[in-house]
Protein backbone atom coordinates (compact mmCIF):
# COMPACT_ATOMS: atom_id res chain seq x y z
CA UNK A 1 0.00 0.00 0.00
CA UNK A 2 3.36 2.04 1.08
CA UNK A 3 5.00 1.87 -2.22
CA UNK A 4 1.45 2.21 -4.19
CA UNK A 5 1.13 5.27 -2.81
CA UNK A 6 4.81 6.67 -3.00
CA UNK A 7 4.57 5.32 -7.03
CA UNK A 8 1.29 7.64 -7.70
CA UNK A 9 2.70 10.51 -5.48
CA UNK A 10 5.89 10.85 -7.69
CA UNK A 11 3.84 10.61 -10.78
CA UNK A 12 1.47 12.80 -10.10
CA UNK A 13 4.00 15.12 -8.78
CA UNK A 14 5.71 14.70 -11.82
CA UNK A 15 3.01 15.44 -14.08
CA UNK A 16 3.03 19.25 -15.30
CA UNK A 17 1.22 21.89 -13.85
CA UNK A 18 1.18 25.86 -12.69
CA UNK A 19 3.43 24.40 -9.74
CA UNK A 20 6.17 22.95 -12.21
CA UNK A 21 5.73 25.73 -14.58
CA UNK A 22 6.46 27.86 -12.02
CA UNK A 23 9.68 26.01 -10.27
CA UNK A 24 11.00 25.33 -14.23
CA UNK A 25 10.50 29.15 -15.08
CA UNK A 26 12.25 30.50 -11.56
CA UNK A 27 15.30 27.53 -12.36
CA UNK A 28 15.51 28.76 -15.47
CA UNK A 29 15.58 32.73 -15.62
CA UNK A 30 16.60 32.60 -11.81
CA UNK A 31 19.14 30.16 -10.74
CA UNK A 32 19.21 26.51 -8.82
CA UNK A 33 18.89 28.39 -5.54
CA UNK A 34 15.78 30.57 -6.73
CA UNK A 35 14.62 27.51 -7.96
CA UNK A 36 14.75 25.47 -5.07
CA UNK A 37 13.25 28.49 -2.92
CA UNK A 38 10.26 28.55 -5.17
CA UNK A 39 9.66 24.89 -4.63
CA UNK A 40 9.73 25.15 -1.35
CA UNK A 41 7.57 27.42 -1.11
CA UNK A 42 5.19 25.61 -3.57
CA UNK A 43 5.13 22.90 -0.62
CA UNK A 44 4.19 25.47 2.10
CA UNK A 45 1.18 25.68 0.00
CA UNK A 46 0.54 22.79 -0.33
CA UNK A 47 1.15 22.41 3.39
CA UNK A 48 -1.76 24.73 3.96
CA UNK A 49 -4.12 23.11 1.74
CA UNK A 50 -3.39 19.72 3.32
CA UNK A 51 -4.25 20.21 7.03
CA UNK A 52 -7.17 22.47 5.73
CA UNK A 53 -8.44 18.86 4.10
CA UNK A 54 -7.32 16.86 6.88
CA UNK A 55 -9.23 18.64 9.41
CA UNK A 56 -12.55 19.01 6.84
CA UNK A 57 -12.59 22.54 6.36
CA UNK A 58 -12.19 22.37 2.47
CA UNK A 59 -16.25 21.85 3.11
CA UNK A 60 -16.59 24.92 3.06
CA UNK A 61 -15.83 25.05 -0.25
CA UNK A 62 -18.61 22.69 -1.23
CA UNK A 63 -21.43 25.00 1.22
CA UNK A 64 -20.03 27.99 -0.65
CA UNK A 65 -18.97 26.47 -3.97
CA UNK A 66 -18.19 30.43 -4.98
CA UNK A 67 -14.84 30.56 -2.76
CA UNK A 68 -13.35 28.56 -5.97
CA UNK A 69 -14.16 31.11 -8.40
CA UNK A 70 -13.08 33.90 -6.16
CA UNK A 71 -9.85 32.29 -5.41
CA UNK A 72 -9.14 31.36 -8.89
CA UNK A 73 -9.91 34.89 -10.10
CA UNK A 74 -7.65 36.51 -6.89
CA UNK A 75 -4.61 34.12 -8.01
CA UNK A 76 -5.62 34.63 -12.14
CA UNK A 77 -5.05 38.51 -11.11
CA UNK A 78 -1.66 37.86 -9.03
CA UNK A 79 -0.11 36.00 -11.58
CA UNK A 80 -0.85 38.62 -14.18
CA UNK A 81 0.87 41.43 -12.31
CA UNK A 82 3.74 39.30 -11.69
CA UNK A 83 4.28 38.81 -15.39
CA UNK A 84 3.60 42.90 -15.95
CA UNK A 85 6.20 43.33 -13.25
CA UNK A 86 8.87 40.83 -14.32
CA UNK A 87 8.69 42.84 -17.85
CA UNK A 88 8.82 46.34 -16.03
CA UNK A 89 11.60 45.65 -14.14
CA UNK A 90 13.15 44.13 -17.06
CA UNK A 91 12.81 47.22 -19.26
CA UNK A 92 13.60 50.17 -16.06
CA UNK A 93 16.80 48.24 -14.63
CA UNK A 94 18.51 45.97 -17.30
CA UNK A 95 21.11 45.33 -15.09
CA UNK A 96 19.02 44.39 -11.64
CA UNK A 97 16.17 43.66 -13.12
CA UNK A 98 15.62 39.77 -11.50
CA UNK A 99 16.14 40.83 -7.95
CA UNK A 100 13.40 41.67 -6.97
CA UNK A 101 12.19 38.73 -8.20
CA UNK A 102 14.83 36.74 -6.84
CA UNK A 103 13.84 37.87 -3.16
CA UNK A 104 10.29 37.33 -3.14
CA UNK A 105 10.87 33.40 -4.64
CA UNK A 106 9.53 31.71 -1.73
CA UNK A 107 6.62 33.53 -1.35
CA UNK A 108 5.18 33.75 -4.62
CA UNK A 109 5.50 30.10 -4.44
CA UNK A 110 3.47 29.94 -1.54
CA UNK A 111 0.95 32.00 -3.58
CA UNK A 112 0.80 30.17 -6.17
CA UNK A 113 0.23 27.33 -5.18
CA UNK A 114 -2.89 28.67 -2.87
CA UNK A 115 -4.11 30.20 -5.74
CA UNK A 116 -4.82 27.27 -6.92
CA UNK A 117 -8.05 25.49 -5.50
CA UNK A 118 -7.35 22.27 -7.48
CA UNK A 119 -4.75 21.63 -5.30
CA UNK A 120 -6.93 21.51 -2.21
CA UNK A 121 -9.70 19.33 -4.20
CA UNK A 122 -6.56 16.89 -4.66
CA UNK A 123 -5.90 16.74 -1.01
CA UNK A 124 -9.66 16.11 -0.64
CA UNK A 125 -10.21 13.23 -3.08
CA UNK A 126 -6.70 11.67 -3.63
CA UNK A 127 -5.63 11.14 -0.18
CA UNK A 128 -8.39 9.57 1.41
CA UNK A 129 -8.13 6.31 -1.28
CA UNK A 130 -4.85 5.40 0.99
CA UNK A 131 -5.93 6.01 4.54
CA UNK A 132 -6.43 2.99 6.67
CA UNK A 133 -7.11 3.96 9.94
CA UNK A 134 -10.44 5.79 9.73
CA UNK A 135 -10.80 5.99 13.53
CA UNK A 136 -7.83 8.80 13.01
CA UNK A 137 -8.88 9.92 10.07
CA UNK A 138 -6.97 13.80 10.41
CA UNK A 139 -3.68 12.40 11.85
CA UNK A 140 -3.29 9.66 8.95
CA UNK A 141 -4.64 11.93 6.38
CA UNK A 142 -1.86 14.82 7.42
CA UNK A 143 0.69 11.86 6.99
CA UNK A 144 0.07 10.92 4.22
CA UNK A 145 -0.22 14.52 2.74
CA UNK A 146 3.07 15.40 3.64
CA UNK A 147 4.52 12.15 2.45
CA UNK A 148 3.20 13.36 -0.80
CA UNK A 149 4.62 16.36 -0.49
CA UNK A 150 7.77 15.17 0.40
CA UNK A 151 8.26 12.92 -2.91
CA UNK A 152 6.96 16.16 -4.28
CA UNK A 153 9.69 18.74 -2.69
CA UNK A 154 12.30 16.04 -3.83
CA UNK A 155 11.34 15.62 -7.68
CA UNK A 156 11.45 19.50 -7.61
CA UNK A 157 14.93 20.44 -6.05
CA UNK A 158 15.87 17.62 -9.33
CA UNK A 159 14.47 19.55 -11.80
CA UNK A 160 15.64 22.82 -10.52
CA UNK A 161 19.19 21.51 -10.22
CA UNK A 162 19.00 19.93 -13.79
CA UNK A 163 17.47 22.98 -15.46
CA UNK A 164 19.62 25.72 -13.82
CA UNK A 165 22.68 23.68 -14.60
CA UNK A 166 20.91 23.33 -18.72
CA UNK A 167 20.43 26.97 -18.82
CA UNK A 168 23.46 27.89 -17.23
CA UNK A 169 25.65 26.30 -19.99
CA UNK A 170 23.73 27.56 -22.82
CA UNK A 171 25.48 30.01 -25.11
CA UNK A 172 24.34 32.90 -27.19
CA UNK A 173 20.93 35.49 -25.95
CA UNK A 174 18.72 32.59 -24.46
CA UNK A 175 19.09 33.58 -21.01
CA UNK A 176 19.04 37.80 -22.67
CA UNK A 177 15.85 36.86 -23.24
CA UNK A 178 14.46 34.31 -19.95
CA UNK A 179 13.02 37.15 -18.87
CA UNK A 180 10.49 38.19 -21.57
CA UNK A 181 9.78 34.42 -21.58
CA UNK A 182 9.49 33.99 -18.13
CA UNK A 183 7.24 37.20 -18.24
CA UNK A 184 4.90 35.51 -20.93
CA UNK A 185 4.38 32.22 -18.53
CA UNK A 186 3.17 34.02 -15.46
CA UNK A 187 0.60 36.06 -17.64
CA UNK A 188 -0.51 32.94 -20.04
CA UNK A 189 -0.89 30.88 -15.86
CA UNK A 190 -2.71 33.82 -14.73
CA UNK A 191 -5.03 34.18 -17.77
CA UNK A 192 -5.71 30.24 -18.09
CA UNK A 193 -6.74 30.02 -14.02
CA UNK A 194 -9.10 33.14 -14.58
CA UNK A 195 -10.39 31.46 -18.00
CA UNK A 196 -10.73 28.38 -16.26
CA UNK A 197 -14.13 29.35 -14.18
Amino acid sequence: MLLSFLFSSLIIAATPGIATIYVLNNSASLGRKEGILSALGIMTGGMIYNIIAAIGLSSILYVFPNMLSIIKIIGGLYLVYIGIITIKNRKTNNSNSLEPIKNDCYIRGVITNLANPKILLFFVTFIPQFVVNTNNYAKEAILLGSAYLIVEIIWFICLASFVSHFIKNIKGNFQKYMTYISSGVYLTMGSVLILSI
